[in-house]
């Protein structure tokens, strides 16, 4: 498996940094370079990290983890009324971000009212595409008791937070109510935490799961293969999102022809991955295991 981190600091020597990394067989996810100050997403093989931070300490750069990192995540709403979707859904958005998540949000067509919510088979669909969900509910006990049947029949991994702090349920994260104002005192952001804590073991969850069965290849290294076949247009924003066992790709129906002919060591991409048009945006690439094809090289 991959580990994937940020490296922050200056521009002075960073080169070393990327053709390190490159050496070792990682790779560069995202790289922002600002007048003296430079960010990089980096992922490489678990079993080098000691050998990443040391040449980081060397150029006196820092290191961060970034435990969501490669998980693409969708933040659901009752609705996208100013009865729902208040200052949380954006606090939480915005956490999950700098935790290294890609997130995006979503409010439901029928899901206001504590007896008569629903979720629809399309929002079903277009939420199992993500690799984890984030619910927002309200401040109201038997609301959410009630509303839990909106996210019990999805298939993808679920965390609901709310406002009461002490719900027995599964999966539920509390002291995320409605707000009139942003999350930004210590007790609201150590709860921030908390959900991002517990989301985390949850994603751990599913990236056990595929170590136990293998990608034929991993996100980043398709990833690259596929930017090195077809580069991103010019302004073009996050043309490929990766996720936990696949990537979301931005492209239009025209270009998914030459998408599949991507060579990814000695096989194709359509030979490794299914791809299919996405619910939400693009298209979706979900890589096969490895007892499925077989080696790459």
């Amino acid at each position: 498996m991959y580990k994937i981190m940020m490296f922050e600091g200056g521009v002075y020597k960073f080169n070393e940094l990327k053709e390190l990394i490159e050496d070792i067989g990682g790779f560069i996810l995202q790289e922002s370079v600002m007048q003296s100050e430079t960010m990089l997403h980096i992922a490489f093989p678990e079993e080098e990290e000691r050998t990443i931070r040391d040449k980081i300490k060397e150029l006196g750069g820092k290191f961060t983890k970034l435990p969501l990192a490669g998980a693409e995540i969708i933040i659901v709403a009752p609705s996208l009324g100013k009865h729902h979707a208040v200052n949380p859904m954006c606090d939480i958005a915005e956490f999950l971000r700098r935790e290294g998540a890609i997130t995006n949000m979503m409010g439901l067509a029928r899901g206001v009212g504590k007896r008569i919510a629903q979720i629809t088979a399309e929002e079903k669909k277009i939420i199992d595409e993500f690799d984890a969900a984030v619910f927002v509910f309200g401040d109201f006990k038997e609301c959410i008791e009630e509303k839990k049947k909106l996210c019990e029949t999805i298939e993808t991994p679920y965390l609901m937070v709310g406002g009461p702090p002490n719900l027995e349920l599964a999966h539920y994260v509390g002291g995320i109510g409605r707000k009139t104002d942003r999350m930004r005192r210590k007790g609201e952001i150590d709860t921030l935490k908390t959900m991002t804590a517990k989301l985390g073991e949850i994603l751990d969850e599913k990236r056990l799961e595929i170590e136990e069965d293998p990608l034929a290849a991993s996100p980043p290294f398709i990833e690259e293969m596929i930017e090195m076949f077809i580069p991103p247009k010019a302004g073009e924003e996050l043309p490929v999102i990766i996720q936990l066992d696949g990537l979301r790709i931005n492209i239009e129906e025209e270009d998914v022809g030459e998408i599949k002919d991507v060579e990814v060591g000695k096989k194709k991409l359509s030979e490794i991955c299914e791809i299919k048009k996405s619910l939400f945006k693009g298209h979706l690439l979900k890589i096969k295991t490895e007892a499925e094809v077989g080696g790459i090289y």
